[in-house]
């Protein structure tokens, strides 16, 4: 219970710290203790400590053998050189499928049963999929089962050590995915700056229509203004002259009147 609390880089550390102390057959019980530990899934450091390097050609060099396909292989490896291995323990047996199913998933994310079923040396679905669920438990994989297609899902899977031969290529991958990064980035930073310069000339033609439309605003009440006070002025003019020409025709009438009275 202890060693599954533990987080896997002070797990492996805590190995690797005993096998600096140890050598020959107390270091091959510190390896055998390592590969049947749970939640311990990477041995790298564990394959790089002296003590454990010194086992080859050893009589206890199978046991250095076990921890390289542990480290770097997969459970096909050990089947292929099982007659030189030492016996693999039902924790052993069930952590090297685990990792089996991790390589197979960081080649394709969809991984039939058949594959599955092949690879792992398993007779039967129910055994299979027993082994996944458990997989998905412990954290080495996330995904999910289609039993109805027969094939697993993976979303994610723990990583694993690579050979040192393998470096350069992770190397040259990651480099060019650093270059597209950049690039992409420099794209990003061009269209930021492109749409800075849109907003600033939209934020600009607003406010020049804005002017423009405040100075029509002026220009139109000018005009409204002028041709009421045209109307007005027309109108009382207008007034006047009927007013007037009332008035002098009221009164010739009255002189007119005052004249037919007067006796000849």
């Amino acid at each position: 219970m202890a060693a599954r609390e533990l987080t896997e880089g002070s797990a492996i550390q805590q190995y690797c710290l005993l096998a600096k102390s140890t050598k020959g057959r107390a270091c091959v019980a510190v390896i055998e203790q390592a590969l049947n530990a749970a939640n311990l899934y990477v041995f790298g450091e564990l394959l790089d400590m002296p003590n454990v390097a010194q086992l080859e050609g050893t009589e206890n060099a199978a046991h250095l053998a076990l921890l390289r396909v542990f480290t770097y292989g997969t459970y096909g490896d050990y089947r292929k050189q099982q007659a030189s291995l030492p016996p693999l323990t039902p924790n052993m047996a069930t952590k090297l499928r685990q990792l089996t199913i991790v390589s197979l998933a960081s080649i394709q994310s969809s991984i039939p049963y058949t594959v599955l079923l092949r690879e792992l040396d398993i007779n039967n679905v129910r055994e299979l999929e027993d082994l996944i669920i458990e997989s998905i438990y412990a954290g080495v994989i996330k995904g999910k089962l289609d039993q109805k297609e027969q094939h697993l899902e993976v979303e994610y899977s723990i990583g694993r050590d690579i050979l040192p031969e393998q470096l350069q290529g992770v190397i040259s991958v990651l480099s060019q995915w650093a270059q597209r990064s950049d690039h992409l980035l420099q794209m990003i930073d061009e269209k930021m700056r492109h749409a800075d310069k849109v907003h600033e000339e939209a934020v600009r033609e607003r406010k020049d229509f804005e002017t423009q439309l405040e100075q029509l605003k002026s220009t139109l009440k000018v005009i409204h203004d002028q041709n009421d006070l045209m109307q007005g002025t027309s109108y009382d003019d207008a007034s006047e002259f009927f007013d007037d020409n009332r008035q002098r025709k009221s009164s010739r009438s009255s002189k007119m009147k005052g004249h037919r009275m007067r006796p000849t």
